[in-house]
């Protein structure tokens, strides 16, 4: 059954740098928040998608060895890095994709960090192109950076908190990632677990971890988001506008009062790329205190915490957004035996 459109909130963050309506845009966002969970973010300072847009694309034209250089370790056992990286297509798996993931520079001996999270980044290099693509994706790391502390002060500011509610949480070591990623059209075979009632996927059904996520679709179809009535319902490309939506953990702090969207992405025929920006806290952020305006503010947090996380997303070991999110990440196939590797304490911090 084709799914229809549906008409999501349009934020435009020019208009919000204007004192007389920021908070009107203010309370349109948080409004959105608490009804659909996806919006479009206009206006959004120095993300350039057009140059972000050339870049996806000559990384994934890259011949196949070299891109498997930058593999993590367990595509290639020469890598040190298990998180950081490209990963390639799994074929017979629901998502079919590959991507390329950076995040932030965390240095190497901070002993409280878990070392999974303070990986260096891996580049292309000796190609042609490839120091111009190294600077422009620590550039629009760092312009998304920015742009997702905007929209938090938005939201902060828009459940009336002022605008300063969240800000330590992510400065100076945010543990936000950039994600580049492709998904070929399917051909051949295809898994029974990646056909839902006659749809081909290429992304499953899932809702997002950690806070917010800016996504450029670069105006390709394929994101449908469920509403809580079951019906899948197409996201519309709006050519110039960012997605966005948030994720389980800002839902949790919200005492459940944001929404964080299942969503997935449908095989649409041909090739297709985005470019998701998982804004993410600093490892030892304390997500422990659920936002006083919350209509759950009343009651005990570490019980309305967990509450609202679900059932595989309790917060375990204490409440360092870092130690959460190892924990959230156990559930994940791709990285519950490359996390039993490392030895760690309850913190989160190396044993």
């Amino acid at each position: 059954m084709a799914a229809s459109n549906i008409d999501l909130p349009v934020i435009d963050l020019k208009k919000a740098q204007d004192p007389a309506k920021r908070l009107d845009v203010a309370r349109k966002l948080v409004h959105a928040l608490e009804t659909v969970g996806f919006l479009y973010i206009d206006n959004a300072k120095d993300l350039d998608s057009q140059k972000l847009m050339t870049n996806t694309r000559w990384f994934f034209s890259l011949p196949d060895e070299e891109k498997q250089q930058l593999s993590r370790r367990q595509w290639n056992p020469f890598s040190r890095n298990r998180y950081r990286g490209y990963f390639p297509l799994q074929e017979g798996e629901i998502s079919y994709k590959e991507g390329f993931e950076i995040g932030q520079e965390i240095p190497p001996d901070d002993d409280t960090i878990h070392p999974f999270f303070n990986e260096p980044n891996v580049w292309p290099a000796g190609l042609e192109g490839s120091r111009a693509f190294h600077s422009d994706m620590v550039e629009y790391y760092y312009a998304a950076t920015h742009c997702g502390a905007e929209i938090l002060r938005l939201v902060s500011l828009g459940c009336d908190l002022g605008e300063e509610w969240f800000e330590d949480m992510f400065f100076p070591n945010s543990l936000s990632t950039l994600r580049l990623l492709h998904y070929p059209a399917r051909y051949g075979d295809v898994p029974d677990e990646a056909v839902d009632d006659g749809t081909v996927l290429c992304c499953s059904e899932h809702s997002d971890s950690g806070f917010v996520t800016l996504l450029d679709t670069f105006a390709y179809k394929g994101l449908q988001i469920r509403l809580e009535g079951g019906q899948w319902l197409d996201v519309p490309c709006r050519p110039g506008s960012l997605v966005m939506n948030i994720g389980d953990m800002l839902s949790a702090m919200s005492g459940g009062r944001f929404k964080a969207t299942c969503h997935r992405v449908v095989d649409t025929g041909v090739d297709r790329m985005s470019v998701p920006f998982f804004f993410e806290p600093n490892y030892d952020a304390d997500i422990s205190c659920i936002m006083p305006s919350g209509p759950v503010a009343s009651s005990s947090t570490a019980t309305t915490l967990q509450q609202f996380c679900g059932k595989k997303s309790k917060v375990a070991g204490g409440t360092q957004y870092g130690t959460w999110l190892i924990e959230k990440m156990r559930s994940f196939a791709e990285y519950r035996d490359i996390l039993s590797e490392f030895k760690f304490g309850s913190s989160g911090s190396r044993a």
